[in-house]
């Protein structure tokens, strides 16, 4: 016989224990910044003077990969199911703030 799987488990089974994980991934999100300075610098580095432009190139680069860092740390806290979700929220919020303040500049520019 099928077993029904719309109708809630009986009682006497106890529910899966959630995971309550310390938030390392959450905290990592918010090294976006570092992450995201220092990738913006060695870009700059790598095309001084090689191309025009180059002197956004190097931060186009490092905004994004702040955000990168942030969005991809915050998604894999909310998969480990880690304690205080916000956390990693906020560190991507805070990690990609500088793609935005980037995006801004660039329409207000002329």
């Amino acid at each position: 016989m099928p077993q029904d799987t719309l109708s809630p488990a009986p009682a006497s089974v106890p529910a899966p224990p959630r995971a309550t994980r310390a938030p390392l991934l959450g905290l990592c999100s918010f090294l976006g910044l570092p992450v995201g300075g220092a990738a913006g610098w060695l870009a700059g580095v790598a095309n001084h003077g090689v191309i025009a432009g180059a002197g956004t190139t190097g931060v186009a680069i490092g905004v994004l990969a702040a955000a990168a860092m942030g969005l991809v740390a915050s998604m894999a806290s909310r998969v480990r199911q880690e304690r205080w979700p916000w956390l990693g929220i906020v560190g991507a919020v805070v990690s990609t703030a500088p793609l935005a303040l980037f995006l801004v500049s660039m329409l207000l520019h002329r």
